[in-house]
């Protein structure tokens, strides 16, 4: 089971503010899966829109609390590390806590959520820094369901200096191939403007 989301220490950020690097549609998806791997998911779906500058990933992991989502993507908050001490014994592959608050700054971004034990799931609509601007009740099965919409659309340099969206879309395949190999007990479901891509079974 997943320790609960706390904002890390003073000393501890200052220990890794190198933080995350957000600049690409295979940087975001890489971001959320490993959110879903280190929740213990077997199965993820990726969906992407490209021309909406939009993504999704639905896991089957462990699911947050409503206490942990509202806290998911504030800023050096996370259920992976407590002390600088953990930093030299790491075995989840996200711990900065910074990925989802960083897309709050880029995006859109909307979280639904219900852990394994848990009688029901919640849906939030974060705001910009991370802050729960909308709660409410959603009616799901155990798991996490992360969208992140209308990405760098308040930064249209980045967006200009990027590749083409179809150069992005093969950065998108090749990295989710790569996890794929990493983690052979998962399925991976891919879609592209709601058609099925590719899929990798174990």
């Amino acid at each position: 089971m997943m320790l609960c989301i706390q904002a890390l220490p003073t000393e501890v950020v200052h220990l890794i503010t190198a933080g995350e690097v957000i600049d690409s549609f295979a940087s975001v998806v890489r971001e959320l899966v490993e959110n879903s791997l280190d929740a213990g998911a077997t199965r993820i779906a990726v969906s992407l829109w490209p021309q909406q500058w939009r993504i999704r990933v639905v896991d089957n992991g462990c699911g947050m609390s409503l206490d942990d989502l509202q806290r998911a993507a504030t800023a050096h908050s996370t259920s992976k590390i407590r002390q600088c001490a953990d930093l030299w014994k790491i075995t989840s592959l996200g711990f900065r806590g910074e990925a989802l608050h960083s897309l709050t700054t880029l995006a859109d971004l909307e979280i639904l959520s219900r852990p394994r034990c848990g009688d029901g799931g919640w849906r939030i609509i974060y705001g910009y820094g991370g802050e729960a601007r909308h709660i409410e009740e959603a009616a799901i099965a155990p798991g996490t369901i992360v969208t992140v919409s209308n990405l760098f659309e308040n930064w249209s340099s980045r967006r200009e200096g990027l590749p083409s969206l179809a150069q992005q879309m093969k950065a998108v395949q090749a990295t989710l191939q790569q996890m794929a190999l990493c983690h052979p007990h998962v399925t991976w479901q891919v879609c592209q403007n709601d058609r099925e891509w590719f899929s990798i079974y174990p």
